[in-house]
């Protein structure tokens, strides 16, 4: 069942928000966000397309970028694009003794240097209000900082794997990985960013206390994804093509025409003033309408749950001038040795410093 790159995106289509500020030059403001999610399944498990190939996945992300105008960030996310994969080179096979002398290089050099290469999957938060606050206050950041995030979401405030610690210990942990996010917020993000850094950074660690751990230690975590909702829409609403579909299907069918339009669309025409017209009359029907299904009070329920989880308070007094300072103020307060917030410590530094 692969893709055909042909078809009509509408259906990928996962909702659009309004952005207040993204950008400092005037002249090149972006003012819409629109967001496109690629699933080879849908909601109930049943297959909808095979993951696409790399060449697909380009295609497709040129041809919908090139439906909107330069105000507009097209964000593409989904399981469907997982095929950029690194193809395997050809040749013979290894004997036992080469692949022996391979591995211990390998972990030679991943010893030696511990980077950033453990960071460069971008991870995506489960909850789309998450997940878009913390992007949203790393743009523009430094790569070294935005992959120092992804190192501290996940060894410290969501790891996958938590076997040999105590309850306590992966408490500590977890807020160890919140002084680290303090360290970047104070010495790499301005105040605005640093401020709603810190707010996601704390949400997530919330979402890595409410895992639940197996005998093995693994660890699950039940975060919800929320809804894809307009800027200023109340949090229980779902996303827009959903509750369309659902209540007022002109307008619903309207929308998927001029989506249809904009891919079949000649060069130099321009579907600007319809796109606003229809997506703003949505906008104004959503945020007028109430919702009370099961499905909005089990996602309140979670979040008021995960909103008064309490975060650790664990280390006092942290000083985040340099690493040294930060090293001493965090040492002799925790169940974790002093080796271990030592050796962390410097493998954070290495993270900011490659």
């Amino acid at each position: 069942m692969s893709m055909n790159v042909n078809q009509d995106y509408s259906q990928f289509y996962a909702g659009t928000e309004l952005l207040k500020s993204y950008g400092s030059n005037s002249a090149a403001k972006k003012d819409t966000l629109v967001k496109y999610r690629f699933n080879t399944t849908d909601e109930y498990g049943n297959k909808v397309m095979d993951k696409m190939s790399k060449e697909e996945t380009m295609k497709v992300m040129n041809e919908i970028s090139a439906q909107y105008g330069d105000s507009v960030i097209v964000q593409f996310s989904g399981d469907g694009l997982a095929a950029l994969a690194i193809s395997k080179k050809s040749g013979n096979e290894m004997t036992a003794e080469e692949a022996a002398a391979k591995a211990s290089r390998d972990a030679a050099f991943q010893a030696e240097n511990v980077t950033q290469l453990e960071n460069t999957h971008r991870i995506v938060i489960p909850n789309y209000e998450t997940n878009e606050q913390l992007y949203n206050s790393l743009a523009g950041a430094d790569d070294k900082v935005i992959s120092s995030t992804m190192g501290i979401i996940s060894n410290y405030l969501m790891p996958g794997d938590v076997s040999g610690l105590s309850e306590q210990e992966r408490q500590d942990k977890v807020a160890f990985g919140l002084e680290a996010a303090k360290y970047l917020a104070e010495n790499y993000l301005d105040e605005t960013h640093a401020a709603d850094f810190m707010s996601a950074m704390e949400t997530i660690a919330k979402y890595g206390l409410n895992g639940s751990v197996s005998d093995s230690g693994k660890v699950i975590y039940n975060v919800q994804e929320g809804q894809v909702r307009m800027s200023g829409a109340p949090s229980s609403y779902v996303d827009m093509e959903s509750w369309l579909k659902a209540n007022d299907t002109d307008l619903y069918n309207q929308i998927n025409e001029l989506n249809q339009s904009i891919i079949n669309s000649k060069d130099g025409e321009s579907h600007a003033a319809k796109f606003i017209e229809l997506y703003t009359k949505a906008a104004k029907e959503i945020l007028n309408a109430s919702s009370d299904t099961k499905k909005d009070g089990d996602y309140a329920d979670w979040k008021e749950k995960v909103e008064k989880t309490e975060l650790p308070t664990t280390f006092q007094n942290v000083k985040y001038n340099n690493f040294q300072s930060f090293l001493e103020s965090l040492q002799n307060q925790s169940s974790l040795s002093n080796s271990w917030i030592s050796e962390n410590i410097n493998r954070f530094m290495k993270w900011l410093t490659v």
